[in-house]
């Protein structure tokens, strides 16, 4: 890393932070939405299935987060997440001090 101060490297740590706070904020509201859509559907699932609220919920939490790992999983061994993360080099070429030290471990190499 070039410097560890100033006004770009604030606002990269800021970003971080932020996106990361993000991700699991958006972990929790799905938990709400879930919720939400259960109490949306009471009768439904009342109904047809004798499942009251805290049921619903009891059971859908947990497939969801099942569900969400799964399709991670797949998409990790499909392989499409390590070719996205080697598009990312494209937005974000490797810095200077990473290519020197490439250069040398190949130099090492040769």
């Amino acid at each position: 890393m070039k410097e560890k101060s100033g006004i770009l490297y604030t606002l990269a740590l800021f970003k971080q932070r932020y996106t990361r706070g993000t991700s699991w904020t958006q972990i929790l509201l799905n938990f709400g939405i879930i919720t939400a859509n259960a109490k949306l559907f009471e009768d439904f699932f009342l109904i047809h299935f004798g499942l009251t609220i805290p049921m619903v919920i009891a059971i859908a939490i947990p497939l969801y987060i099942l569900f969400c790992y799964s399709l991670g999983h797949i998409d990790e061994k499909s392989g499409f997440w390590q070719i996205e993360n080697d598009l990312g080099y494209r937005v974000t070429p490797l810095s200077d001090e990473m290519l020197q030290t490439i250069r040398e471990i190949k130099k090492k190499l040769d």
